[in-house]
């Protein structure tokens, strides 16, 4: 779904007709929880899988999944009461959260970088880059933070141009034209030839790509829901792991991908990459602040570990993945 004026109105209006329910005393077994999403990426799958399987109803909860395509404009949503959970990048859930806003993320989905240095394949040396244009989303979008690690990592830190282009799909023009030498992406969907010529899934980092938040007053006063929203998702992912013909159709569902192998490829990542102990780590985000020109801050102050500490606890994600 996707996120716009008259969507927005009627899940007000929902949302005023469930709080009625509450108030009259029949809302007592379903809970509604919205939640805005803003990847159809890797990160993604868990999510539809537990949406498709049934895990929200079997934890009592009225889920609607909306897609809205920026993580900004989720987090924006969240802020102002139109969504109960937000599904967005990390680094604009910390940055909202640096600049007062009261959100606090419940777990991190992604602590590893499922991203890939793509290059025209021509370039064969990372060295090659130099003096030449990597495109971004946006800048201090993930794209740019991982593209400038990568960069630093690599020092080549100031010698390549960083060009922001608005999106995957104006990045994956530019490539075609050739106004680009590379990118720093998941997947740069292109009909061209291309090289993979890094794999920051093997360099030494975390990265908390993308974090599951909610308002620190809808936490205190509906603890129940989020923890019920916690152990559904869990059961999506695990899904995702046991199930994979299904997943491959979810995938299409939710992404609108036509080509099997990219279907593939997506599901893939997501099964390596979507944590089974989705914690907010203090190393996975201090990047994240770094790039920002924060000083070092307590993971405390931007997430609240004690749903998934809990769930560890009581053996909940062992018995998940005791197949695994």
């Amino acid at each position: 779904m996707t996120y716009t004026g008259k969507h927005l109105a009627r899940v007000l209006v929902s949302a005023l007709f469930w709080s009625f329910l509450t108030a009259a005393g029949y809302g007592a077994e379903v809970r509604k929880f919205t939640l805005g999403y803003s990847t159809v990426g890797p990160a993604g799958t868990g999510l539809w899988m537990a949406k498709e399987i049934g895990a929200f109803d079997k934890y009592g909860l009225h889920t609607d999944l909306i897609f809205i395509s920026s993580g900004p404009v989720v987090v924006q949503a969240l802020i102002g009461g139109d969504l109960q959970g937000g599904f967005a990048a990390t680094n604009a859930v910390v940055a909202a959260v640096l600049a007062g806003a009261p959100l606090v993320s419940v777990m991190s989905l992604v602590n590893r970088p499922y991203y890939r240095l793509w290059v025209q394949p021509e370039i064969t040396r990372v060295e090659e880059l130099r003096g030449k244009t990597l495109g971004v989303s946006r800048f201090g979008a993930v794209t740019d933070n991982m593209t400038r690690i990568l960069l630093r990592k690599k020092g080549l830190e100031g010698a390549v141009n960083v060009r922001q282009f608005g999106g995957t799909t104006e990045i994956a023009a530019a490539f075609v034209h050739k106004q680009i030498a590379g990118a720093v992406i998941s997947a740069l969907r292109v009909n061209a030839p291309m090289r993979m010529l890094v794999d920051l899934s093997e360099m030494d980092f975390l990265y908390s790509n993308v974090v599951i938040a909610v308002t620190r007053d809808f936490q205190r006063r509906a603890p129940e829901t989020v923890e019920a929203f916690a152990r559904a998702y869990l059961e999506g992912v695990a899904a995702a792991h046991e199930q994979k013909e299904r997943s491959l159709k979810v995938i299409h569902k939710y992404t609108r991908l036509k080509d099997a192998r990219l279907i593939e490829e997506l599901y893939n990542d997501s099964v390596k990459f979507l944590e089974r102990v989705p914690r907010v780590e203090a190393e996975a985000i201090a990047p994240i602040v770094d790039f920002m020109g924060k000083k070092p801050i307590a993971v405390e102050s931007v997430a609240d570990n004690s749903i998934i500490d809990r769930l560890v606890r009581e053996g909940f994600i062992d018995r998940l993945f005791k197949k695994r």
